[in-house]
């Protein structure tokens, strides 16, 4: 494998976008093709979004997409790993902690900071990955979440 990792621009967005969407299929979510790429494109023209595609011979393998924040107790940013897939054919070949290592370099290189993510209970696999990255799970803070909808 001749494993390349890009930062995606806006023109770029149609080779992520078969990927996109099987991320979406993986958690039950259906989107169309235009909103999903209109959604990718603002955030990456407005720089509310870093988006990483991994090529093997050029054919589109996996993908990492982190967005911008802040921290008010560290007082540097705050970057969360918002997607992170691989085509299930390439899962175990070391792409994962590829894309999750150039996030990680990323960041540092922005001035350092930190990396928020949220993976499954049952996603062992993953899990895994993030702890064998020095990613360390969160005892002292619950999460919450608030969608709108019941207001």
């Amino acid at each position: 494998m001749s494993l390349k990792i890009t930062a995606v621009t806006p023109h770029q967005l149609a080779s992520c976008l078969p990927l996109f969407k099987a991320y979406l299929a993986f958690y039950h979510v259906e989107q169309s093709d235009a909103d999903c790429l209109a959604f990718l494109e603002a955030r990456l023209h407005a720089h509310q979004a870093r988006l990483w595609l991994a090529e093997d011979a050029e054919v589109a393998i996996g993908f990492a997409l982190m967005y911008p924040g802040f921290n008010s107790l560290t007082l540097k940013p705050n970057w969360l790993l918002h997607d992170l897939y691989v085509a299930p054919e390439y899962r175990g070949s070391g792409v994962s902690k590829q894309l999750l290592q150039t996030c990680q370099a990323y960041v540092l290189s922005q001035g350092g900071g930190d990396i928020m993510l949220q993976t499954a209970h049952d996603n062992t696999v993953a899990q895994r990955l993030y702890e064998r990255n020095d990613f360390v799970l969160d005892t002292e803070f619950r999460v919450y979440y608030w969608d709108g909808k019941n207001t």
